[in-house]
Order: structure tokens, then sequence, then C-alpha cells
């Protein structure tokens, strides 16, 4: 699925991108020109960036807990 129309960029690159750890904004648009022309995929780019920070948290949270049993 496209998200960034205007560059060409699509959901599998910028998923591909936060995996390779590239998990800012501003890292994302150097990387994949994301989000710089007219700016209308910059929320659903900072959705996918709040899900993996989410997931990260999470995994560290639980890895942490997992300790102190």
């Amino acid at each position: 699925m496209y998200v960034c129309i205007c560059n060409d960029v699509k959901e599998r690159q910028i998923k591909t991108a936060i995996a390779a750890g590239v998990d800012t904004l501003d890292g994302l648009k150097s990387a994949l020109d994301v989000a710089t022309c007219c700016g209308c995929c910059e929320p659903m780019v900072n959705d996918y960036l709040d899900e993996h920070h989410k997931m990260s948290s999470d995994a560290n949270l639980a890895s942490t807990l997992a300790y102190a049993v």
C-alpha cells in the first residue's frame, strides 16, 4: 500500500526501515523522503513509529518483569 504518493513510498519500505533502526520521523525523511513534500502522509508515518515504539516498550517491560519474578 502506498503511504507517500508524492515520493512513491510504500508501507513495506517504511516498516522495513523502522525495523532496521530508523525509528524517528527525521530519520525516515532522510532515508525514504517520506513526508517531505505535501505532508499528508506524516500522520500515518507517525502512527507506524508510535506502534513500533509501543511494541518496543512493551517488550522491554515484559523482559524487565520476567527478571523481577
